[in-house]
């Protein structure tokens, strides 16, 4: 789980289906709001606003710190694409939402530049199928397809080897 840093708030980022997520309780407490529930309760007064894209339910863990993060339990939680964490912050009434405003725009510019892990996969695994159809398209390639052929599987195990621990099957 990678972790982003809003003023000394951390919002943990969770990643579901190659993209990232921010709970509405870290957005909230970023944002200076007292109760966690204060996102969640700007969601429900202008939900019209939200596209699927950007927010969603998902089931999250808790770890409980005193006991070395051992899993206290499986909630359900709203979370928030970083393009629905700015549209929160566009509703927010407290000091810190401008500045968190500008913040989510810098750290979407730098997550666009920076492709997902399941993307980065199956950008391996085409370039490694095209080079098979290479191969098979023309015999005279095949001492070519022999030589690109070794590095192309070795990124598609390096990738998936990372890709692995970072599955959170719910």
């Amino acid at each position: 789980m990678k972790e982003l840093m809003f003023q000394k708030q951390p919002i943990r980022l969770i990643e579901r289906d190659g993209k990232k997520w921010a709970s509405a309780a870290d957005i909230a407490r970023a944002l200076g709001y007292a109760r966690p529930d204060a996102v969640t309760r700007i969601y429900d007064k202008r939900k019209i606003e939200f596209s699927g894209s950007m927010t969603m339910l998902t089931m999250v863990e808790t770890a409980d710190p005193q006991t070395d993060g051992l899993l206290l339990n499986k909630t359900t939680a709203r979370v928030f694409s970083l393009r629905g964490a700015h549209l929160i912050g566009m509703f927010a009434r407290t000091k810190k939402a401008q500045e968190f405003r500008r913040w989510v725009l810098d750290v979407i510019e730098q997550h666009q530049a920076e492709p997902s892990l399941i993307q980065e996969w199956y950008e391996a695994k085409a370039a490694l199928d095209a080079q098979d159809k290479f191969a098979s398209l023309c015999g005279r390639g095949l001492s070519e397809h022999k030589r690109r052929k070794p590095p192309l599987i070795e990124r598609v195990c390096q990738i998936s080897e990372r890709l692995q621990p970072s599955l959170q099957l719910i």
